[in-house]
């Protein structure tokens, strides 16, 4: 099995050892289930394509063209 050397400061360290003892995991076992999980993910939470669009709030409107010519000159950099 492949091993991986990683440099952590104290509060994350601190932190993952206390997630991975509420998970009842080893060290090694919690990173390894946290990164597989990153991989397996789609991005969006389930449900999220079910929902989308469905809004309904009159306040949400399309803003009116603004004049490019209200713009003030760029900056010189």
């Amino acid at each position: 099995m492949a091993q991986l050397c990683v440099y952590l400061d104290e509060p994350t360290m601190k932190s993952l050892r206390a997630d991975s003892e509420k998970a009842n995991l080893s060290l090694s076992r919690y990173v390894s289930k946290l990164i597989n999980e990153k991989q397996e993910s789609t991005g969006w939470p389930d449900g999220y394509w079910s929902v989308y669009g469905a809004l309904n709030d009159d306040t949400f409107t399309v803003p009116c063209e603004i004049d490019p010519a209200l713009d003030g000159a760029l900056p010189a950099f």
